[in-house]
């Protein structure tokens, strides 16, 4: 049977053959690792427009390194932070050698396998899926060596950053998705075949499928109206966020600031002190499951360029400011975003500040932030990586 092209418009006669039993699409998984929330929302989103499309064949979203091992991936993962914190240019330089060098890619991507290789083996060895989608480099590499030892399954990757960085590299990989055109290019500059590359969008959880009125969202939340501009570093807290808020407090507008702390809650705690000495109002805030609210609630958004948060600010289409990224992928983001002429670079001290008292005072200025942010978005991403995981399976 050809392969299933969804480029020729086929994917509501696939879903019927599918839903009728003519195609039968197997035990599926996705894999991701809690690095970032980014990829592991991305995970949920297509699950969840999986599961939608094919109630009868569910899939999970399964954290494969923290299911193989959770003792060994609490270390690791405290170990990345500490790296992030303390030694952001060892950290660079270590993504930036492994980009130019295939043998370092490879050397770190195999120590990591190696420690997990083993249990990863015996728990998806149990499950026995027929196909599995990754979206992080780390499961990306313990599916090479599952398949190296003997799985006949097929597998692919939902590359979730905004550069098809080498650790994303597998020549073994049955196909790729990707967010944005120009990925597609990167990947065949590796030597990966370009028939295989489905350019899809970045998929979003159905919460950020459209705007969300700002009163209701308001409503939800118990605010009132007024201009807000909301602080936050990702489902870690990670980034200089307390400067973020000085710099944002010198302001002589009058707003108010909204801090989402994540699950740093040495941040909250040093936030929550420091803010009695800011003239601005400020509401601290933890991990949040409504992120879309208060999206809506506020005008601004000061984050890092983590690629899930600007997505899901760009579905909202909330103007946003570009804090200094982390070292390695997000620096990526930022030239990405700096491409699409979403940002001219990221924002500190006083630039920050003009920035956002632009997008709150300036209208014209918000409207065109906006239509560029609209740009990036493909409302069914979701389902598109969903149908390219039907059309693969039935290839």
């Amino acid at each position: 049977m050809r392969k299933l092209c969804l480029t020729d418009g086929a994917r509501r006669i696939a879903r019927e053959l599918i839903a009728g039993g003519s195609w039968r699409l197997g035990r599926g998984i996705l894999l991701t690792d809690d690095f970032g929330s980014g990829h592991t929302l991305a995970a949920m989103a297509v699950a969840q427009a999986w599961n939608r499309i094919h109630p009868d064949e569910p899939v999970e979203v399964v954290r494969s390194l923290e299911r193989s091992h959770p003792f060994l991936t609490h270390l690791v993962i405290g170990a990345y932070l500490v790296l992030l914190r303390r030694w952001p240019g060892g950290y660079r330089w270590m993504y930036r050698a492994t980009e130019v060098k295939p043998r370092l890619r490879g050397g770190a991507s195999g120590v990591l396998a190696a420690l997990y290789a083993r249990s990863f083996r015996v728990w998806m060895s149990r499950l026995d899926p027929d196909w599995a989608m990754t979206t992080h480099p780390f499961s990306l590499a313990l599916l090479e060596r599952f398949r190296a030892q003997g799985w006949r399954g097929r597998f692919g990757t939902l590359v979730t950053d905004f550069h098809v960085h080498r650790f994303w590299w597998s020549r073994s990989a049955d196909w790729y998705c990707v967010p944005f055109p120009w990925m597609r290019e990167e990947l065949a500059d590796l030597g990966y075949p370009q028939k295989n590359i489905h350019v899809t969008g970045f998929p979003l959880r159905p919460a950020f499928s459209a705007p969300i009125a700002r009163g209701d969202a308001q409503r939800r939340l118990g605010w009132e109206d007024v201009p807000r501009v909301l602080c936050m570093g990702g489902g870690f807290g990670l980034g200089d966020v307390a400067r973020w808020l000085n710099w944002l407090d010198e302001s002589a507008l009058e707003f108010e600031m909204v801090v989402v702390a994540g699950r740093n809650e040495r941040l909250y705690r040093e936030l929550t002190e420091k803010s009695r000495r800011w003239k601005h109002p400020c509401r601290i805030l933890g991990y949040r499951n409504d992120i879309q609210d208060l999206f809506a609630a506020c005008d601004v958004l000061v984050s890092k360029p983590g690629a899930a948060t600007v997505m899901e600010a760009a579905a909202m289409e909330l103007p946003f400011v570009c804090a200094a990224p982390l070292p390695g992928h997000e620096e990526d983001n930022a030239r990405a975003l700096v491409k699409l002429g979403i940002i001219s670079g990221p924002a500190v001290g006083a630039a920050m500040l003009r920035a956002v008292e632009r997008l709150l005072l300036d209208e014209e200025a918000r409207c065109q932030v906006k239509d560029r942010l609209r740009g990036m978005v493909k409302p069914d991403a979701a389902e598109s990586v969903a149908d390219v995981l039907g059309s693969e399976q039935t290839g």
